[in-house]
């Protein structure tokens, strides 16, 4: 009776560890789960990183184009971007100092380039800004250039330019110096240091560079709320802002933008506009 007794006291001791070892098991396996989740949602050592679908981090478009979650996504990262927005006529509207076939042609490079806006706001401000930047996109290169590419010659990362190379304004935002034509490079998968050419030559990159800048300077947030005095003060702030030598500039950016607000049938901006 006694050896009957100990052995069913036993019995209920295992059952008993292995409950313990099982619920032990579930708890270390939901904190995991928290720690690995929280860890996904972290942003990347490197401002100049993208993390993935997969919650890894790095550069190119493994990395910031489809599922892109955190830094310069090439599609403008978490946000819930609407592909309709910008419709045939309303990018005629917008860039109305262009020919048709001009028009066609960057049209198509926006929407090879993958990005989207997430509402019309955003759409608004982004567009505003490229027709200054490009003179309505009439050109995708400086006018200057290739005369000014030596005014474009200097660095201020570890960045070199490459020799015969010049790193005048391109694209859609008009990409400049060596550090940027490196880092937009290497977000996008291309060797733009040693083919700066390729960002007027191919209409996608043409896009693609400018949503890199667009992105990693954190344009979108106040551009999804209609704060375009705080998105100029980004891409020009030092020299437009607060009465600075390019003043002019800013007024004409601002007018272009209450333009481009009305093609996407939007009334007067909520915040001021101007910096």
């Amino acid at each position: 009776m006694t050896i009957q007794f100990e052995q069913t006291c036993l019995f209920f001791v295992v059952i008993g560890l292995g409950l313990i070892g099982v619920l032990q098991g579930n708890v270390n396996e939901e904190e995991n789960r928290k720690v690995h989740h929280i860890e996904r949602r972290q942003a990347c050592p490197d401002s100049k990183m993208c993390k993935s679908q997969w919650g890894y981090c790095g550069t190119g478009p493994d990395y910031c184009g489809t599922g892109c979650t955190a830094g310069p996504c090439l599609s403008g990262g978490t946000s819930s971007g609407n592909g309709n927005l910008i419709t045939d006529q309303i990018f005629a509207c917008a860039f109305n100092t262009i020919d048709a076939g001009t028009r066609a042609n960057r049209l198509d490079g926006l929407r090879k380039s993958g990005w989207t806006p997430a509402n019309k706001d955003e759409a608004a401000v982004f567009l505003a800004h490229v027709f200054h930047e490009t003179d309505g996109l009439k050109t995708v290169r400086e006018y200057c250039a290739p005369g000014c590419g030596s005014h474009y010659a200097g660095t201020w990362c570890s960045i070199q330019g490459k020799p015969g190379k010049l790193y005048y304004g391109r694209g859609w935002f008009q990409l400049s110096w060596p550090c940027n034509y490196h880092a937009a490079g290497q977000a996008l998968g291309v060797d733009l240091l040693s083919n700066p050419d390729l960002v007027e030559q191919r209409a996608d990159l043409a896009v693609k560079t400018a949503v890199w800048f667009y992105n990693s300077n954190n344009m979108a947030g106040p551009a999804k709320q209609g704060d375009f005095a705080a998105t100029t003060r980004i891409i020009n702030g030092q020299l437009e802002c607060n009465g600075g030598a390019g003043a002019n500039n800013q007024i004409q950016r601002v007018a272009t933008y209450r333009r481009i607000r009305k093609c996407f049938g939007l009334g007067d901006p909520a915040k001021n506009p101007s910096c």
